[in-house]
């Protein structure tokens, strides 16, 4: 089963402050899915009881997001102080329907640490402080991008994505001094073409720079966090125009561990930087 870290789901106009904090508690504390199963059942059911349309559901299962309710948690009734969560919410499509239920949103995945910083049009600055200046486009790859003449461009973003964890962080340094901070699952661009989960990873492993240079990795070391972490979710749902600039290394956006996180991430790299095939 693939994790899922539940988090927030910031759209670029905002949302209110009462929403943010009740959907924060029902991702963070009250309504865990830990598994994609238990996240499209959620769906699955919510589209049963006529919560939402079927292509709602479908939507949020090719994002691997699920559907949570600000009176409602999978929790129940082991909740915290001060939760709104009154009652259980089921995560089988099987379960008996239930009534009076209010929707308040969905959760998804994030990666950064916050003091990471992603290109965000050709300047690097943290995610969230990216987020609170309304920073409306992300730095990616474009689709003519070749090996050796990589070329950017600016995407869209469709949501800016945060979320409370507790988890083990990567810390990835190389032999030239970069060095990022990512969550286990998180995908990074080897110089051989293959993206990998950054847990994956030892010294000696080559990955693959935004200058295009070849970056050998001196250390990998792992430290226990809590706190947010941060990612971004560009419009385009093409793979190359994902493949971001963050500390300086290639990586991907929060697509990868969401709607595409069963592919191989395997990629091309003999003639151009294709990942139209992942």
């Amino acid at each position: 089963m693939k994790k899922i870290i539940t988090a927030l789901v910031f759209i670029i106009a905002g949302v209110s402050t009462p929403a943010m904090a009740q959907l924060s508690a029902r991702c963070s504390l009250d309504d865990q899915l830990t598994t994609v199963d238990a996240a499209h059942g959620r769906n699955a059911w919510s589209r049963k009881c006529g919560y939402i349309s079927a292509s709602r559901e479908a939507y949020l299962n090719s994002e691997n997001e699920y559907q949570v309710y600000s009176n409602a948690c999978s929790n129940y009734p082991n909740v915290v102080a001060g939760s709104t969560c009154t009652q259980y919410v089921p995560s089988e499509e099987s379960a008996a329907c239930l009534t009076g239920l209010v929707k308040l949103g969905s959760c998804v995945t994030g990666c950064f640490t916050p003091s990471q910083r992603v290109d965000f049009n050709g300047r690097q600055v943290p995610v969230p402080e990216a987020y609170a200046s309304g920073v409306k486009t992300v730095t990616a790859l474009s689709q003519d991008a070749q090996v050796g003449a990589l070329a950017f461009g600016q995407q869209a973003i469709r949501t800016y994505v945060v979320g409370d964890t507790k988890e083990d962080i990567f810390l990835l340094k190389t032999t030239d001094g970069r060095s990022i901070e990512v969550t286990a699952e998180h995908p990074m661009l080897k110089s051989d073409g293959v993206m990998v989960k950054a847990r994956t990873l030892s010294a000696g492993d080559e990955l693959l720079g935004a200058d295009g240079k070849k970056l050998t990795l001196s250390t990998v070391s792992v430290f226990n966090f809590k706190g947010q972490v941060w990612n971004v979710r560009p419009e385009s749902h093409d793979k190359t125009e994902n493949v971001m600039s963050a500390e300086g290394f290639l990586t991907g956006s929060v697509r990868f561990q969401n709607e595409w996180a069963a592919d191989d991430y395997r990629l091309s790299l003999r003639d151009e930087l294709d990942v139209s095939g992942l």
